[in-house]
């Protein structure tokens, strides 16, 4: 199987500002929202009361619109009332609140007016960012389970639940510079091609996926490959010998249980070599050398699992792939 993983990327800046709006307010409680904003909006009444700037309203209709923006409805509200509150003592008559020249009667209003619809017109948009924001957030955990589905689809064999080929050849270099005891098998079940031939490939498939699933259970998702057909390969790390020679007896205990045609059992044949690679080339040969193994565990009368220790010099004299000369072998 080759087809590639197409990664989806969830935009970093559109991570960067949910962030931004969560610390900013977004999920604060009305209360603090209330709080910060009037203090903000005082400070800012305290900075153009102090430098006596002739046009307040402008610092003050910024300090709307930020706060506005950041805090929303609650944020707004506070903010203006603040702001109309400072318009009405700057521009009355002796600071009464109530009683304004003509020019400054007019001025109230249009800051009246004007605070109205900026209050409202940036409250809505951060509404509706807010949405799109959330929308966005939805959009980014569905492409993210659509790449873990594709990762699973492109790296996992459909029948067997194992790794596949393009599965392996993703964790060779994971395997190949791990510099610690591998432990690599070849699988082959016996005569598999007389139980498609006679009882059908559907049996044939429901044997293959039992087998599946007690290669998972025996070494774990992380180390178990369908390396084509009826054949699999397990590479299991850091095992000692002992204990992978157990694991061994326990697969061949489980494959017992599985049987097909109305009672016949499942038979396989195995080889493994063990050893600490040291070049890039190491897995290769180890996987080639431990083929040969189940070669010979074929010739010895199929039904058994042969072993034995990785040899570098002996592997690179075998045959990279001799399959198609032995294929009645594999039977």
């Amino acid at each position: 199987m080759t087809q590639e993983v197409v990664a989806h990327h969830i935009p970093h800046e559109l991570l960067h500002e949910s962030r931004m709006l969560r610390v900013l307010g977004l999920k604060w409680p009305l209360w603090a929202r209330g709080i910060i904003t009037f203090g903000f909006m005082a400070l800012l009444v305290c900075v153009v009361s102090t430098f006596s700037i002739p046009n307040p309203n402008i610092i003050l209709m910024a300090g709307l619109v930020i706060c506005s923006a950041f805090f929303g409805t609650s944020g707004g509200i506070v903010s203006a009332a603040v702001m109309l509150a400072y318009t009405f003592y700057f521009f009355s008559v002796n600071h009464s609140f109530v009683s304004f020249t003509s020019d400054n009667g007019v001025k109230v209003l249009v800051t009246v007016i004007g605070v109205t619809i900026v209050g409202v017109f940036v409250c809505k948009l951060r509404q509706v960012g807010a949405v799109a924001l959330r929308d966005a957030r939805a959009l980014a955990d569905m492409l993210m389970e659509d790449n873990a589905l594709l990762e699973e689809a492109s790296t996992v064999d459909v029948l067997t639940g194992l790794r596949n080929r393009f599965s392996l050849r993703r964790d060779y270099a994971r395997y190949a510079q791990a510099d610690e005891l591998l432990n690599v098998m070849m699988i082959d079940l016996d005569n598999f091609k007389d139980i498609n031939d006679v009882y059908g490939h559907e049996q044939g498939d429901t044997v293959l996926s039992q087998i599946g699933s007690i290669l998972l259970d025996v070494f774990g998702k992380s180390h178990c490959y369908r390396y084509g057909g009826d054949e699999f390969l397990v590479i299991v790390p850091n095992w000692s010998s002992d204990s992978f020679e157990d694991a061994c007896k326990r697969l061949r205990n489980k494959m017992k249980e599985v049987t097909y045609g109305g009672g016949y059992h499942v038979h396989f044949s195995g080889g493994y070599v063990y050893g600490v690679p040291q070049l890039q080339s190491d897995l290769r040969l180890m996987i080639r050398q431990a083929d040969d193994s189940l070669y010979r565990a074929k010739h010895a009368g199929k039904d058994c699992v042969q072993g034995t220790e990785y040899n570098r010099a002996y592997a690179e004299e075998l045959e990279p792939d001799n399959r198609s000369t032995r294929a009645g072998d594999r039977r």
